[in-house]
């Protein structure tokens, strides 16, 4: 079976919210042209025994596109110890795919208790996952030259609004796939309209809609780099005669640290993610099966696993806006990038993110909260 094909296993459903959504510090969105709210989706954790606790602190930081955006410091008593992996293996066909990974000829910039929570409606403003996963201003990275000699160069792509909104649709595949892959490619090498943006290491992702908010592992190495794999032809819309859908020996590590946010109605998912950074926005109380945010708890996770199996790390309530973790270049990724999908719970077909034709329900990214 193909890997980009399958999708990577749900957790588990039928969870309980223990506590109210209580608001959070949002990460602010102004520059998009509809200020959207997301989704949320829930799993089912281990009783949460010896959790780290912390205190956290909010602070500033300003992206690459000039907006002022919330992450969440956290300092943590340190534990020591090394975890082995517990994976949950399933090859349910609700998953999302997995991508590709970062760029070869590319310098890569960084940006600057025991009751488990279940899948809860939410109030019907937030309950859609509409608007950007990341602040729509953010300045993207931009594939150039031609095939055999293709980089990706940082900071020279259009702000994440306008590709996705007038690049992505359009019926030329270099311009719709150059800053990051579009939902037509999505389907054609993993069969779900998903949208990718090019994107610094670190860059801030927040959560489209409420819901729950789940933090899984596959991997956080790249299997571009392990196997000593060319990621050239994959940059941007793929060279088709060198770029097969699965192209290593071995296990390609599916959407590496991933998270997703589900609630009654929806499910949004966001792959690649950065480990430590994304650790440290882990509310204390939330992580699992004895997980903190000491990044040596993870080194077992360097190893490259199927992409059928992820670990659940951590599980919380979160509202649309606020931070949910940071872009990285883990799992299957031809490049740094952020890669976000949405479906509809019971529901195998997925949603166009974008407004791309072909697709019967399209355009979320820029749907209003109503």
């Amino acid at each position: 079976m193909d890997e980009r094909r399958d999708r990577v296993s749900s957790q588990g459903r039928g969870v309980r919210v223990a506590k109210a959504l209580a608001p959070r510090r949002a990460v602010g969105q102004s520059g998009s042209r509809t200020q959207g709210t997301g989704t949320s989706m829930g799993h089912e954790p281990l009783p949460p025994e010896g959790l780290r606790r912390f205190s956290r602190r909010a602070f500033l930081v300003v992206g690459s596109g000039g907006l002022a955006s919330l992450a969440v410091g956290c300092a943590s008593r340190t534990r020591p110890g090394l975890r082995t992996p517990s994976p949950t293996s399933s090859a349910s066909p609700q998953q999302d795919p997995t991508r590709p990974a970062s760029p070869t000829a590319t310098t890569t910039p960084t940006a600057s208790p025991p009751n488990t929570p279940t899948a809860t409606a939410t109030s019907a403003e937030k309950a859609a996952p509409t608007g950007f996963p990341l602040a729509p201003s953010t300045r993207l990275g931009v594939v150039a030259g031609e095939a055999g000699s293709r980089e990706l160069r940082w900071n020279e792509g259009p702000d994440a609004d306008s590709y996705s909104h007038d690049d992505q649709p359009s019926d030329d595949p270099v311009i719709a796939n150059r800053c990051g892959w579009n939902a037509r490619t999505h389907m054609e090498y993993e069969g779900q309209p998903a949208v990718d943006w090019y994107v610094p290491p670190g860059t801030p992702v927040v959560a489209t809609m409420d819901g729950i908010a789940s933090l899984s592992v596959v991997t956080t190495s790249n299997p571009f780099d392990v196997y000593g794999v060319s990621r050239e032809p994959y940059l941007g819309n793929p060279d088709r005669a060198r770029a097969p859908i699965s192209p290593f020996p071995g296990p390609g590590g599916g959407q590496g640290v991933f998270a997703r946010v589900e609630n009654a109605s929806f499910v949004t998912n966001y792959a690649h993610f950065e480990l430590a950074p994304t650790l440290d926005n882990v509310p204390g109380d939330a992580f699992v099966n004895d997980y903190g945010a000491d990044p040596s708890l993870f080194a077992a996770f360097v190893q490259l696993r199927d992409f059928r199996v992820s670990t659940l790390i951590a599980q919380w309530p979160i509202r649309a806006g606020e931070l949910l973790g940071f872009s990285g270049d883990t799992g299957y990724s031809e490049a740094p990038h952020l890669h976000y999908s949405v479906r509809r719970q019971a529901s195998d077909v997925q949603l166009c993110p974008t407004t791309e034709a072909g697709f019967a329900d399209s355009g979320w990214l820029f749907r209003s909260a109503g």
